[in-house]
């Protein structure tokens, strides 16, 4: 299943128990989001291509993500990807850019600057946090 059907399954999810809970007489004041960002950081448009940016969250993004009751990430599969399936065409991390780079190791780069903007912008009493970062159904891609 991918990052798109499972939002949509989440989103169907989501709705028909809310639906359920009003007409059963209970409301709650949800709003629900689904916003794909499948590398979880940054790609900035240049007019030498497309950089991955393994230190930034795209100010979108951040503003998208901040307040929200519940964030659900899921990535990993985007990172595998090669060639013209590659969204981007260089890797940026600070001041020095990669034509590429292990994919373990931009992965492990990109989930800290991630980490570390939860930790920054997320409060936690308001805020549920989920990850999931590589799906059963794309296991085999390690085999």
């Amino acid at each position: 299943m991918d990052a798109f059907a499972v939002g949509a399954t989440l989103v169907l999810l989501v709705h028909y128990v809310l639906h359920q809970e009003v007409h059963g007489g209970l409301e709650y004041n949800v709003k629900l989001l689904f916003s794909r960002n499948a590398l979880i950081v940054n790609i900035v448009r240049t007019p030498y291509g497309r950089i991955l940016k393994l230190d930034s969250i795209s100010t979108q993004d951040d503003k998208l993500w901040s307040g929200v009751d519940v964030l659900i990430f899921n990535t990993w599969h985007w990172w595998v990807h090669t060639g013209r399936k590659q969204p981007w065409n260089f890797i940026q991390v600070g001041n020095e850019t990669y034509k590429d780079m292990d994919r373990l190791v931009a992965y492990e780069k990109a989930l800290n600057t991630w980490a570390t903007w939860v930790d920054s912008n997320v409060d936690s009493n308001k805020t549920k946090v989920f990850f999931q970062g590589v799906s059963p159904d794309h296991s085999k891609q390690f085999r």
